[in-house]
């Protein structure tokens, strides 16, 4: 699994053309330059330069986001992690290199860290609680099992 790299440096201004061009790739990440240049009515060139700016830059990272219903994995379970303050960047750090692990943040409030996990089976279910006991700095945890997922997108809002 990928890690974010938060500390990315000083940021791009973007400008109404980025945030439009944004916009497509957040419907179809894989839309073509010469569809891009099109639909907002602009040289071809200026749609690839534009669009690997934004890449390079890291503003926005194109994925494929696979539904676990089709793929057999359909057990998705939801951690909170109450976790000692000290350890908290290390754990985390940890669980973003568990195979089975989507996603990982660090959180403000009741909880310090929130995980959604994927599994195949129960044996692996079980194989990560095994690995999630082990972790020093975890005091306890919270998991809910999600019985039907309903939406799993993310479409960050962009001032």
């Amino acid at each position: 699994m990928s890690k974010v790299d938060s500390s990315a440096g000083p940021l791009l201004a973007l400008d109404d053309l980025d945030r439009d061009i944004i916009g497509l790739l957040k419907v179809d990440g894989r839309m073509s330059f010469t569809e891009v240049s099109k639909k907002l009515d602009l040289p071809e060139a200026t749609a690839r330069y534009r669009v690997q700016r934004l890449l390079k830059s890291k503003i926005v990272k194109i994925h494929a986001t696979p539904n676990p219903e089709h793929l057999g994995t359909p057990r998705v379970v939801i951690v909170q992690l109450f976790v000692e303050n000290n350890k908290i960047d290390t754990v985390a750090e940890t669980l973003v290199d568990i195979e089975g692990v989507q996603f990982v943040a660090i959180t403000a409030g009741h909880h310090n860290i929130v995980i959604d996990v994927c599994f195949g089976t129960h044996d692996e279910m079980l194989a990560f609680y095994e690995k999630l006991h082990q972790i020093p700095g975890v005091i306890r945890y919270e998991s809910q099992v999600v019985m039907k997922l309903l939406k799993a997108e993310y479409k960050y809002v962009m001032s």
